[in-house]
């Protein structure tokens, strides 16, 4: 059979040795740390209070004698020097854009891109996207908030195939783009294509009508879920496939292939990834059953270059070749420590709990809201109050909320009061699913 596309964006870069990786990252991370050292009065001073110089580092192994850098750092540093903090490294008339990040752990960052950094970001996620399996005949839907960073994938989209803009909120207009126009493929948050579906039986529409074939999922855990895919899948007779990248570093970084056996790292050259312990800090090793947190180090960026920043992603490394060819290992993401509770010593990753509530499918819908009545220690402890929604076909619901919660104490180790509410009865977002709600802070 003759291939209609090409298989990779950046063949050269996808399919690098182990060998050519490590010579490309350590030669643009040397040239890197060069123009942070002269021109990022934000490292110039923490790297000296580390008391690290540029000559101590030599290898791309000298990069864990470098701080960390943790998002309240940028936090503080941005509102210290708004608008783009002391952290920038380049003159203010350079930078052609700015976006937020969607301040799902806090008060939003703002990233600045100059020509050349917008340049880049398209090249990461053309790779991504094609990974995923974007092709020129393809016909995607933009519906995102031009003020956040999902909005820079319009060049990518449209470096690749046709894009058509829609905008946030606008699920009607998301439609027509499918019914009159012909689009085939979205970009959406892994919790997203449910609630489209369930807006277009509310229309009267078979969401298998529309025509979709892909699905690229992205902004929350959620897409490999193996219940929730299948479910997708079967909703739109489509592909659902995953992608991840970071506000503050790079649009995308991670991108999952054909063969959905985890996330490749597609940014060779543009960012370096290491995975540590999170409680030591020590570098761990990359290779197949590696859990730890993402920390990641720009390569080639000119308005905000960030050094080992640390995400809070925790992820599992599930392989490190693939029948693709491409050599970036795999990845899924398992839980956030922004996002994580802790019950009697216990550390609960919503998304885990998400995860084994969608495992009943289609007895549950999948969707869950974790209800927190005051702060830790004393409102954490068990039992946990989650509610669930049932799905169409429960069957006995006490016997359904027993298992849940016998699931749950099996599965994730602590005590669940699983209440089940009805199908679409909990909150629907079309950005980043909220599964935890801290009522306290709303009285």
């Amino acid at each position: 059979m003759v291939r209609k596309y090409r298989e990779y964006w950046n063949e050269e870069m996808e399919t690098l040795s182990p060998e050519r990786f490590h010579d490309v990252q350590e030669k643009a991370l040397l040239k890197q740390l060069k123009y942070v050292w002269e021109n990022s009065e934000f490292y110039k001073k923490k790297f000296a209070e580390a008391g690290v110089t540029l000559k101590d580092i030599k290898t791309l192994e000298d990069l864990s004698k470098l701080p960390f850098t943790e998002k309240s750092e940028l936090r503080d540093s941005q509102i210290a020097s708004p608008p783009l903090g002391t952290h920038i490294a380049c003159s203010m008339s350079k930078v052609k854009r700015i976006y937020s990040t969607s301040g799902t752990t806090g008060r939003p960052t703002f990233i600045g891109l100059t020509k050349h950094d917008l340049t880049v970001w398209r090249e990461a996620s053309c790779r991504a996207f094609w990974t995923g399996g974007l092709r020129p005949d393809c016909i995607m839907p933009l519906a995102v908030s031009p003020f956040f960073i999902a909005a820079s994938y319009a060049d990518s989209i449209e470096a690749i195939c046709t894009l058509v803009p829609v905008g946030v909120g606008a699920m009607d207009r998301l439609i027509a783009a499918f019914q009159h126009i012909g689009a085939n493929a979205l970009l959406a948050t892994s919790s997203f294509p449910m609630a489209f579906a369930a807006a277009l039986e509310k229309r009267g529409i078979n969401p298998k009508s529309l025509g979709l074939k892909l699905i690229l999922a992205g902004g929350e855990p959620g897409a490999a879920i193996t219940a929730l895919r299948q479910k997708v899948e079967e909703t739109f007779d489509c592909i659902f496939l995953e992608m991840m990248g970071n506000g503050d570093m790079c649009g995308e970084i991670w991108s999952e292939c054909r063969y959905k056996r985890g996330m490749h790292f597609i940014a060779q050259g543009i960012v370096h990834p290491e995975i540590i312990d999170p409680d030591t800090g020590k570098v761990l090793e990359i290779k197949e059953g590696t859990r730890g947190e993402l920390v990641y180090t720009s390569l080639d960026r000119e308005c905000i270059p960030l050094v080992r920043f640390r995400t809070r992603d925790h992820v599992e490394v599930t392989q490190t070749s693939c029948e693709c060819g491409r050599t970036g290992f795999g990845i899924r993401v398992f839980g956030r420590t922004d996002d994580m509770i802790i019950v009697q010593g216990v550390n609960v990753y919503p998304s885990a709990v998400r995860d084994t509530v969608a495992s009943l499918s289609p007895r549950t819908t999948g969707a869950i809201e974790i209800q927190l009545y005051a702060p830790p220690p004393e409102g954490w402890k068990p039992p946990i109050h989650i509610k669930v929604e049932y799905g169409k076909d429960p069957g006995d619901l006490k016997q359904l909320k027993e298992e849940i919660e016998n699931l749950i104490r099996e599965k994730l180790i602590f005590r669940a009061n699983v209440e089940l509410v009805p199908p679409d009865s909990l909150p629907k977002y079309e950005y980043k699913a909220k599964l935890v709600r801290k009522l306290w802070e709303e009285k």
